[in-house]
């Protein structure tokens, strides 16, 4: 007899800004953002209210050269190319960054073009 099961596996991920990849934005104008912004969220996590940094290019999350698009004040971090989750940026030991880092360095997630990767 074979005894056949199907299990779904639900993949966690890190991402606190999940709402917003692969999604375009406008400012107040109508118009595409563009650049840094600043806002102040409720911090679910803990108590009272958080600073987050938010790049944007046309009108998606984009990092800005070395600065990530997603800065939280707590140290979690995340890169993103034109609205997807994205770091193939390199360690000085050429070991690959990852995409999310989340508080204080752990735990870490990889994505290329939005896809997760296991980089070992």
């Amino acid at each position: 007899m074979i005894i056949c099961a199907l299990i779904q596996v639900e993949v966690i991920m890190i991402s606190r800004v999940k709402s917003f990849i692969g999604r375009q934005f406008k400012n107040y104008n109508g118009g595409l953002k563009q650049g840094h912004e600043f806002r102040t969220i409720h911090n679910f996590e803990g108590n009272g209210d958080m600073g987050i940094i938010l790049r944007w290019k046309n009108g998606r999350l984009n990092d800005d050269g070395d600065y990530p698009a997603v800065e939280f004040e707590d140290s979690h971090v995340e890169h993103f190319l034109d609205g997807l989750l994205h770091n193939d940026t390199r360690w000085p030991d050429g070991s690959l960054k990852p995409a999310i880092i989340s508080i204080y360095g752990d735990p870490v997630e990889y994505y290329i073009n939005g896809a997760q990767i296991n980089p070992y």
